[in-house]
This record gives C-alpha cells, structure tokens and sequence, in this order.
C-alpha cells in the first residue's frame, strides 16, 4: 500500500467540545486519529466513580483495543475542544491491518494486551484510593519507593530505555550531521529530511518538504511515508528539545527499521531555525 493515506482508509470529522465521541461498554466500530484539538480518556465504574487515563492531542490515536480485541470499548473519550478526526470504519480498520501485517503485529501486541492490563489495574488502584479515607505517610512512602524501583528496573531492562542523565546508557550514539554539511545534503535532494516533533508542532513551521514522523503514530506514518525508500538513503533528523528528545527517538526506531545512513541534525536544538534551511507554512 505505497503512498497510502489516510484520508483513503477513513474520512474526517468535527466534533464540538463536550461531544462523548465513544463510550465505555459499547460495541466497537470506528478507530480515530486525531488531527487537531484534544480528548480525555477516562473509565467509570457502577459507583459512578471516575478515573481519568490521560489526555490526547493532535497525533495521537484511540479505539485499536476493541477493534482488535472484538470486545466492548474499555474506557470512554470525551472532546475537551473542538476537534477534527479522522474516523476509520472496522472494515477499514481490519483490511489496511490485513495489508500492514507488521502494523497488526505491534498494535496486537502493545495494545491489545498492554494497555488493556494497564488501564484495568490503574483502575483498581484509583478505584482503591478514593475509597480510602486516609492513607498513612508510611504506606504513601512505601507505594511510592516501590513504584519508583519498578519503574527504574523496567526502564534499565528496557532495551529502549530513557536515559536518565542526557548521553547515559546509549549503547550505539545516532551520527550527527553538521548543520552546514545537512543543508548541503538537502539542496542536492540526496537526503530526506524527517520532523521527529508532534504533528501540532510540525503544523506551526518546519523545514520545507520534511516528512513528520511523530513517536505516538510512528508505525502508521512510517509505512505509509518512508517504507518504500531505499536503506541506504541519507535521513536528516531534526526536532528535539531541552526536555525531550524526539529526534534520537526517532532516528533509533528508523535504525531498527534497517535504514543504514540515519542522521540527527547537529547544532543545537534550534539549528534547523538558524541554519538557512527554507521554513513552511511563511507567514
């Protein structure tokens, strides 16, 4: 399905802020990706007792689990905003599944088991603690101190851990590319230049003809922009920042892939700003 988009698996919609887009318990029958504006996710139990999961902006994606599960949406999404979506039919959803096996494959196995074992037990532990009408300094020290060894050992053991000091742990650093040597590379058209920021960020300004490949909708954007390009061709990197580092994320998932010449744009975390490169949207 080369250059596939996904305006042809899907077509888009507004939703007015306040609008319950899908609600826990129901049968499943659209996916939804998110072009701009922002939902909540949330779970409620018979008590009427309400649990907040997270928030989504543009770029994120919600209703996968029951699609691939076959069972009741686990938790409802309510628009906090005005959104744009597009929504994605079951049948949609199951053939561009059907011709994107390696797609099927991680959102079977991240999200289907992952996130539903993970909401169910962030659940119980909300569901726990409101109950409670006082929890001892003791008990919250000793919650806390566990959840922080758990999360330590699991990111250690992580193979894509978050380093926690900038520059620990990286086994195999990402090449740098100087940001004279990447303008050069990109007026001759041997390079591909990829926006590793979130899509409402890449909508404000970017390098002109740049491919956004955010880490929330890597696996969708990726087959659909960069999977029939050659291995071996240059990728540039940009779009990290003081506290996040989307662009050695990025460019460590596009190594994984088998891309051989994966670059991160030197020169601080500005330098695609300051380094003459051509910007749109000019306003």
């Amino acid at each position: 399905m080369a250059g596939l988009k996904l305006c042809q698996v899907g077509h888009e919609v507004s939703v007015p802020a306040g609008t319950r887009i899908v609600t826990q318990g129901e049968t499943p029958e659209f996916f939804y990706v998110i072009q701009s504006g922002r939902v909540r996710v949330f779970r409620e139990t018979a008590d009427r007792i309400r649990t907040e999961l997270t928030d989504l902006r543009s770029g994120s994606y919600f209703g996968e689990v029951a699609l691939v599960t076959g069972q009741p949406r686990t938790a409802s999404v309510e628009a906090m905003e005005e959104c744009r979506l597009i929504k994605i039919s079951k049948t949609e959803f199951d053939a561009f599944l059907d011709q994107n096996p390696q797609l099927a494959r991680h959102i079977i196995h991240q999200l289907s088991q992952w996130l539903v074992a993970g909401d169910q037990r962030l659940e119980t532990e909300v569901v726990h603690q409101v109950k409670l009408r006082q929890v001892s300094w003791f008990d919250f020290v000793l919650l806390g101190g566990l959840s922080i060894i758990l999360a330590l050992g699991f990111n250690f053991s992580n193979p894509n851990r978050v380093p926690l000091v900038a520059g620990w742990g990286d086994k195999d650093p990402v090449a740098v590319i100087a940001p004279a040597k990447a303008l050069e590379e990109y007026k001759s058209g041997e390079a591909v230049v990829v926006d590793a920021r979130p899509t409402n960020f890449f909508n404000q300004k970017h390098v002109k003809g740049a491919k956004n490949l955010p880490m929330p909708l890597f696996d969708f954007l990726y087959l659909m922009q960069l999977s029939q390009i050659p291995k071996d061709k240059p990728l540039i990197v940009y779009g990290g920042n003081i506290s996040r580092q989307y662009d050695q994320d990025v460019a460590r998932k596009l190594i994984v892939r088998g891309h051989q010449n994966v670059m991160v744009l030197g020169g601080g975390h500005e330098s695609w700003k300051t380094s003459k490169f051509p910007l749109e949207p000019v306003k």
